[in-house]
């Protein structure tokens, strides 16, 4: 009799396993679809978050473009200003330039002339050379 409860309990203790067994795989599936169905959430959380950031970028890089555009076109009327006056200056000089070659001629008229043709004479034999 011993030796038949042993069996029946070891029967049982099969038909227990095989129980079990449906219920373990069941319980994996459920495990599966929960990591599943949890990695979805993380990768629609990250896709969000990266989302999130390159609009931020875009409009970090947008603004940064906006201000060098912004310092470039200051940049550009300062040269013009600078290079305005620059020619300002050079024609003031070259004006006064002029006069007072001008007024230098008047007051020594022989001197200018034979200045001049020395200047002449001097261009004329390098251009020969």
């Amino acid at each position: 009799m011993a030796d038949r409860m042993q069996g029946t309990t070891q029967e049982s203790g099969k038909t227990q396993d095989a129980a079990r067994t449906p219920d373990m795989k069941e319980q994996a599936r459920e495990l599966g679809t929960q990591v599943q169905d949890k990695a979805r959430e993380l990768g629609a959380q990250v896709q969000d978050k990266a989302q999130e950031v390159g609009t931020q970028v875009r409009d970090w890089a947008q603004e940064k473009g906006n201000q060098l555009k912004k310092g470039a076109q200051d940049t550009m009327h300062q040269v013009e200003a600078s290079a305005s006056q620059l020619s300002d200056m050079g024609r003031t000089a070259t004006e006064e330039l002029e006069e007072s070659l001008e007024d230098r001629i008047r007051y020594k008229p022989l001197q200018s002339v034979l200045v001049a043709a020395g200047v002449g004479i001097l261009i004329g034999l390098l251009w020969r050379k």
